[in-house]
């Protein structure tokens, strides 16, 4: 110690030269006791705020699973408009094909039913057309067609007006009597359908209480999912209806939270938390009772407050320990302080300035560290501004709660701002153009709400007033626990390439236009050109028809001639009238046969039987391919039914058969011939694929063809004949009517071996065969003496069909005009059915029936025409409206008899 330093005086001494003071320890004691108190009271408080935190954690968590469920209802919805979306966009559907449409809608819902829960019933999918009419069902029977007005749902219509995906609210199914939940998709994809109908998905609420039983929630606790007018779609309590509305929708307006606690009249009460779904607006509400949630919070509270109560008191005890202690360093911390003053090195028990040397030491050391640190911050600060400075984008950061808090120099520049960096991005919104700011600021919202990244086109306003596109970008900076700290992003000046992305916009719109306006020139010019051979087809046959027509006409005259000569030689006479009665029928069939070829229509498939058809084809070539070219046939009687347009098939062999006789300079040898050929897995050079086939070869005898005009002989307008001498359109029009039958063509060809084309076309099936071959049944027998008005401007037709008739046993009437015979009507004559031809100067057939049945109703009539290009439409009129039956001229009279008995056996008796 050093000399003059005074000692230390004992514990309650006074110090030399003073009054004596009070001992230190109480003082110390009478301290501890003060502070006791309000640590008492801390701690209390200290556990209370722990308990509201623990609070504002379960309710958190609680509004968390609320929002991970409406994300989930939303999953559901996304994963049907998905589907639904796949079936609008079908490549069947678009050219109309329902059959194999219906294929894939019964796919897709076997597919999602298989993902509902046991006995929830099925997925139902339904394609409705834009005015209500239902055309497939998954609900109907396989196969089965109907036209079904089922009315527009609002979901459907959402989903035509707004050209996307639209969900319903939750509803009862008519016939099925089951609760649903429907998604729709317009069909835009080009083709018959398109922009007027819509694929809907209607989905079983089970799917969504499957959702809320999986949600965990404790005994008590009640899981909800609501549509966006508040009606249940699925709960987990029990005794309430799918459908029932909800009470307490206005407190659950926002996004998500928790309803304000209440007790309830019924019972306890409950803390309720709710999340709407992003996408599809439906309400999750969860419902746990107050006891449930608050039991395991309480609890934690009294297992902490009994401790600490113990562990203040132990403190509280050891503290009055350590006073006495603390008080005798303190009293040794003046000769501690000499002594290290003086440089002497303390000795004895030093304890209490040992520390509070380390102490100085440590907080210098500290002190230093800070310093040095902030220094390096500052550096590294000065770094990023320079560097974020000299980026060409416009930098900026922003705050977790979206306000912007930084801007480089670029962006200063730009925007013309005076301010300050930290400051001058506050107002950033005002800047941009006023077209996008609602949705910019519904973006920047969205990724503030939900933490994804942030990416916008949009305006910004420039210094000079003039507004610039521009693409900004940010992404969040998160800590350890996934919380956002921070954002950083950029924006980017893109006008120039906006604008040439505009001007790439309109050369593809023109030359899309372009396209489409040549496409359009070029159909038309293709449809010509198909007339054109198909007349010029005509014209080639026109010779053969009119041989055949010479005949006919020989037979008639030459037969009534004979007759008119003998009338009495009975046997003579008959065996004349039947030749004369096969005569016309041959002309009838020629008739026919020259309004197909002349028609132009659709393919209409129908049962054929190929060799009949094969060997008329052969007395029509015969006839109209010159003498100088020999027509051979080869095929077998047993050959299978074909599935064709015959029309077209025939009018395909007349093409085929033309160019054989161009190709032989009209001297040669065709050969047609048909066989039975099975096409299994591999790849066949007609492009067929697996099944049965009826080969049709049409060979020639003429100069063939080289390798590079057989690569291009069924391409469409090419053609080796010079100009003015063929279209080049025979062989294109044979391949494509081959694959639109379903079939294929096949082109073999050598240079002087002549050229054999083969058709393969699909064979008929078991049910199309006995279609073709049925016959009418016989019509039951008329009423005796039935009276008929006959009705037609033709002497000659008029008199015979009324002969034909009264030989049939009915009493006949004959009118020349539509007026006369309504005189006859007029007068009193009461007919029991009309027979009427189509075609009369001033009232035509149809005008007259129809004036008739109004005079008469239901009184049934028959229309005679010969006009074959319409029948089909006039036919089918009549049908829909029960008005009359048509029959095609030339009507033999058994046949006409059998009709007027059938008509009259289903009309009531007069």
């Amino acid at each position: 110690m050093a000399a003059g330093a005074p000692s230390p005086a004992p514990d309650g001494a006074a110090p030399p030269g003073g009054p004596r003071a009070a001992p230190l320890s109480r003082h110390l004691m009478l301290l501890v006791a003060a502070v006791s108190v309000p640590l008492t009271l801390f701690g209390v408080g200290s556990l209370w705020v722990q308990y509201g935190a623990a609070r504002q954690g379960a309710e958190a968590q609680l509004v968390a699973q609320a929002r991970t469920m409406a994300r989930l209802v939303d999953r559901e919805f996304e994963r049907a408009g998905t589907v639904a979306e796949m079936l609008a966009g079908s490549t069947v559907l678009a050219r109309g094909d329902l059959a194999a449409f219906e294929r894939e809608m019964r796919a897709a819902a076997g597919m999602l039913s298989a993902e509902l829960p046991p006995g929830a019933g099925q997925v139902m999918l339904r394609l409705v057309r834009a005015d209500g009419v239902r055309l497939l069902d998954t609900g109907w029977a396989v196969g089965e067609r109907r036209e079904e007005a089922a009315g527009m749902l609002p979901h459907l219509a959402e989903a035509l007006a707004r050209g996307r995906v639209a969900t319903s609210d939750v509803f009862i199914a008519r016939r099925q009597n089951i609760p649903l939940v429907a998604v729709a998709a317009p069909v835009l994809a080009e083709g018959r359908y398109a922009g007027e109908a819509t694929i809907g998905i209607g989905v079983p609420v089970q799917r969504f209480a499957a959702l809320l039983a999986a949600a965990g929630l404790p005994a008590g606790g009640t899981a909800w999912v609501l549509d966006r007018q508040g009606s249940a779609v699925a709960t987990t309590r029990s005794g309430v209806r799918v459908g029932d509305p909800l009470g307490g929708a206005g407190e659950m307006a926002g996004e998500a939270g928790l309803v304000p606690r209440r007790k309830p009249k019924t019972g306890g009460a409950f803390t309720t938390a709710y999340a709407r779904s992003p996408e599809s607006r439906f309400l999750v509400r969860l419902d746990v009772p107050e006891g449930l949630f608050l039991e395991p919070l309480q609890s934690g509270l009294l297992r902490s407050l009994l401790p600490g109560a113990l562990v203040l008191a132990g403190g509280l005890l050891v503290s009055l320990l350590l006073a006495r202690r603390v008080v005798a360093a303190f009293r040794r911390v003046p000769a501690l302080a000499l002594a290290r003053g003086d440089g002497a090195a303390p000795g004895g028990a030093a304890t209490g300035l040992r520390e509070a040397d380390e102490l100085a030491v440590t907080l210098a050391g500290t002190l230093a560290d800070r310093l040095r640190a902030e220094a390096a911050l500052r550096d590294s600060e000065a770094r990023f501004r320079t560097l974020a400075d000299a980026m060409p984008p416009m930098v900026w950061s922003a705050r977790p709660d979206g306000r912007h808090d930084y801007v480089n120099a670029r962006w200063l520049a730009f925007t013309g701002h005076g301010g300050d960096a930290a400051g001058a991005g506050a107002d950033w919104l005002e800047l941009i153009h006023p077209e996008d700011m609602a949705v910019v600021a519904g973006r920047w919202s969205r990724s503030l709400r939900t933490g994804e990244p942030y990416e916008m086109e949009a305006r910004l306003r420039r210094h000079d007033g003039a507004y610039r596109w521009t693409l900004s970008r940010a992404l969040p900076v998160r800590d350890a626990e996934g919380r956002v700290l921070r954002w950083f992003g950029a924006s980017t000046d893109i006008q120039e390439i906006v604008e040439a992305r505009e001007v790439v916009a309109r050369d593809r719109a023109q030359l899309e236009r372009l396209v489409h306006e040549r496409t359009q020139d070029l159909e038309a010019t293709q449809a010509r050109l198909a007339q054109a051979q198909r007349m010029q087809a005509l014209g080639q046959l026109a010779g053969g028809i009119a041989h055949d027509f010479n005949n006919v006409l020989q037979a008639v005259q030459g037969g009534a001639a004979l007759i008119e000569r003998r009338p009495g030689d009975a046997a003579r006479v008959g065996r004349l009238s039947r030749m004369i009665v096969e005569a016309a029928e041959r002309g009838a069939v020629i008739t026919r046969r020259l309004l197909t070829f002349a028609r132009r229509s659709a393919l209409r498939a129908e049962a054929v039987d190929a060799a009949g058809l094969l060997a008329d084809m052969r007395e029509i070539l015969l006839h109209t391919l010159g003498s100088g070219v020999g027509v051979e046939l080869e095929a077998a009687p047993d050959l299978p039914t074909l599935f064709v347009d015959k029309g077209q098939l025939e009018t395909v062999l007349i093409n085929l058969g033309t160019n054989a006789r161009d190709a032989m300079g009209g001297v040669g040898s065709l050969r047609l011939a048909a066989a039975v050929e099975t096409v299994g897995d591999e790849v066949h050079p007609a492009g067929v694929g697996r099944g049965t086939y009826v080969r049709i070869s049409v060979a020639d005898t003429g100069e063939g063809m080289d390798a590079a005009t057989l690569a291009r002989a069924s391409e469409p307008f090419f053609t080796t004949k010079p100009v003015g001498k063929g279209t080049g359109l025979g062989l294109s029009m044979a391949r494509g009517f081959a694959e639109q039958s379903g079939g294929g063509i096949l082109i073999e060809s050598a240079p002087g071996r002549g050229t054999t084309i083969h058709l393969l076309l699909p064979r008929a099936e078991a049910g199309a065969r006995e279609r073709g071959g049925v016959r009418e049944p016989e019509p039951p027998a008329a009423r005796q003496r039935a009276r008929l008005l006959l009705v037609d401007d033709d002497a000659a037709v008029r008199e015979v069909t009324a002969e034909q008739l009264e030989a049939q046993g009915y009493a006949v009437r004959a009118a020349p005009s539509g007026p006369a015979a309504l005189e006859l009507i007029d007068g009193g004559w009461e007919p029991e059915l009309v027979v009427s031809d189509l075609s009369m100067p001033g009232m035509d057939g149809l005008a007259l029936i129809r004036e008739i049945q109004r005079r008469r109703p239901g009184l049934p009539a028959i229309l005679l025409t010969g006009f074959v290009t319409n029948a089909a439409e006039i036919a089918i009129g009549g049908a829909l409206s029960g008005g009359f039956s048509l029959l095609n001229k030339p009507v033999d009279g058994r046949r006409l008899a059998e009709r007027v008995a059938v008509l009259l056996e289903a009309a009531p008796a007069s």
